[in-house]
């Protein structure tokens, strides 16, 4: 009974202490429910009066706000109102209209008031800078489930407005297409962001026109505009570029940058070089062209695709007769895009849609950005995968000298990868093919090394593990123990930067990504060396690890055997090393005998001149 009046105590004791607590609470909670209030009615009667005061214009809508003058324009001004005719320009299969023909006017007692356009900075940029990969999610992961209505059969509630009409990538990304051929990445379903383009969109057509770029008459000119807030400054910046589809190029009526255009190469001089930069933009954004984000059906795809199989047969040619084609693809992969290029050939009735000039510009962007970074059409032009355009800087003695170190402890694995990587990362650029090729001879090495690392492992602790070896006094250790100690030491890390290495290295089969891993590690001092040296420390470490084992074992048996055993081992050992050091002799691609006679020769006769014998 007391246990249970215990309890019936604690539960009242409990419901009065929530009683007060509530209590307490509710007050702040009032007055905070109260402010809220207070501050949305405020903004409300704000609100309701600024839209009262606001004056109507009744003569038509409102100049603009940036640049706002009575220059032509070169394609004609949008009209505020809400008409608009079927667009003329490119079709897809998956454009969608994004708002119906209105056959009504508004009246003129009551004209539509179009919103005020904000200032506007005006910024060149490129194709490759296109924000449509990177963007901001904005889904809110909220289940909702919202109701079919009976009989629909219009599904289309991306509203674009006037003139702009949504269509969708075959990628599935939305894009914006105005019949005056302009396309945009932004979201236009705002009338005040509409607005704001549109303003922007004349502006650019006016400065055009004051510099002879006339989109009109058969140009074939198209533009791409992308309007975005600065989240510090708070201003809105308007990007473009036009698109010349007879030429191939980009323009742009300011001054564009060309860091972005070059991608990090070094020594472009020449406007015939620049060429194929700008044309490389033409067909390349990032992972996609212009083409490919906006493919047209009035681009000449047979003619395109005509000369796309030219260039894929050549370098399928060039792949088969020699091994430094400078080709981005492989002879499987060039075998496999002239499969396509047959398919589309076939499929050619009337044209040529969305999906197949994506294909063609892909394709097309690869050997130009290949023309481009090879120097095409120069004096000086790379016409091999492992010759060098540029000319040698001489390096400082001590790198030199401190190269050779090392190259000399791990045992000369440097400069074979060195050798290597010579054929691969030429002039800071990489060769697609060879890559792949150099990247899967890497992981094999360093997989066997990992195979051998543990073996070592076992023997060195088996060798451990026999009596005569540890001694039972642990505090003077026999120097065959500290040796295998030390020759563990070191096929640990032979392991473990083998394991590392591959983990690395299977992170940059794509050459995209390895341009940028191989540009960080070769960006010091000692340049191409520095990562040679940690290719080759596995190797190396692993060489030291059987080096110490073999002088810990070697100690242990010249030491405990008779005269007769260490006749026998020790002409047996001595026979290995000849063999050993003759086949490293051999397998050296230079000769100490060779530089010494070419040394005495030149000295002799007193050539400046060195050749070798």
């Amino acid at each position: 009974m007391s246990h249970d009046h215990e309890v019936q105590r604690l539960a009242i004791y409990l419901r009065i202490f929530l009683n007060v607590l509530s209590r307490y609470l509710s007050c702040p909670m009032r007055l905070v429910h109260r402010l809220f209030h207070c501050l949305l009615q405020k903004y409300s009667r704000v609100t309701s009066t600024q839209l009262q005061v606001q004056p109507i214009h009744r003569d038509g809508p409102s100049d603009r706000v940036v640049g706002s003058s009575s220059n032509h324009s070169i394609l004609p001004q949008h009209n505020n109102q809400l008409q608009v005719p079927s667009p003329p320009g490119p079709s897809s299969n998956s454009s969608l209209p994004t708002s119906s023909p209105s056959t009504t006017t508004p009246s003129s007692n009551h004209p539509l008031q179009p919103p005020s356009a904000d200032p506007v900075e005006f910024q060149p940029f490129t194709p490759s800078e296109v924000r449509r990969y990177n963007k901001d999610p904005s889904i809110k992961p909220i289940q909702r489930l919202p109701m079919i209505p009976p009989l629909t059969r219009d599904y289309e509630d991306i509203q674009g407005g006037e003139n702009w009409y949504a269509r969708i990538h075959p990628e599935g990304a939305l894009y914006f297409y105005d019949v005056r051929g302009i396309y945009t990445d932004s979201d236009l379903q705002s009338q005040k962001f509409r607005y704001n383009m549109n303003s922007c969109i004349d502006e650019l057509l006016g400065d055009a026109t004051k510099q002879g770029l006339n989109l009109t008459g058969g140009a074939n000119i198209e533009l791409v505009v992308q309007l975005f807030r600065n989240r510090e400054t708070k201003v809105l910046k308007c990007r473009y570029y036009f698109v010349d589809h007879t030429n191939r190029l980009l323009l742009w009526v300011h001054e564009q940058c060309t860091e972005k255009l070059f991608d990090g190469l070094l020594g472009v001089e020449k406007l015939s070089h620049i060429k194929y930069a700008v044309e490389h933009q033409y067909w390349q954004v990032w992972h996609l062209s212009h083409c490919e984000m906006y493919p047209n059906e009035k681009l000449p795809g047979s003619a395109l695709l005509k000369e796309l199989r030219e260039v894929v047969v050549h370098a399928s040619a060039e792949t088969i007769t020699t091994d430094l084609s400078l080709s981005p693809f492989d002879s499987d992969e060039l075998s496999k895009i002239l499969d396509l290029i047959g398919q589309l050939q076939g499929n050619d009735h009337g044209g040529y849609d969305a999906h197949s000039i994506c294909v063609i510009a892909r394709f097309m962007r690869y050997f130009t950005r290949a023309k481009f970074f090879n120097f095409c059409g120069l004096p000086a032009a790379r016409l091999n995968a492992d010759q060098s355009v540029y000319t040698k800087e001489k390096r400082s003695n001590l790198i030199l000298a401190l190269s050779w170190a090392f190259n000399v402890a791990l045992f000369g694995a440097p400069e074979l990868h060195m050798n290597e990587l010579k054929r691969v990362w030429v002039d800071r650029s990489i060769n697609s093919p060879r890559w792949k090729s150099f990247n899967n001879k890497l992981i094999s090495e360093w997989s066997g090394i990992t195979i051998y690392s543990t073996v070592m492992i076992a023997v060195d602790f088996s060798f451990l593990a026999v009596p005569s070896v540890m001694p039972s006094d642990t505090q003077t250790l026999p120097p065959q123990v500290i040796s295998t100690y030390i020759s563990v030491f070191c096929i640990v890390g032979s392991l473990v930067a083998s394991l590392f290495l591959i983990r690395q290295d299977r992170h940059q089969e794509s050459a995209d990504n390895a341009v940028e891993f191989l540009r960080k590690l070769t960006g010091s001092a000692f340049g191409t060396k520095a990562l040679a040296t940690v290719h080759g420390l596995p190797y190396a470490m692993l060489l030291w690890g059987m080096v110490y084992f073999m002088l810990g074992f070697s100690y242990q048996v010249f030491t405990s055997t008779s005269t007769i055993a260490l006749a026998a081992t020790g002409s047996a050992c001595g026979l290995v090393v000849v063999f050993t050091l003759w086949l490293i002799h051999a397998a050296r691609e230079f000769h100490l005998s060779t530089l010494l006679l070419a040394w005495f020769r030149a000295h002799r006769f007193g050539v400046n001149q060195v050749t070798g014998p």
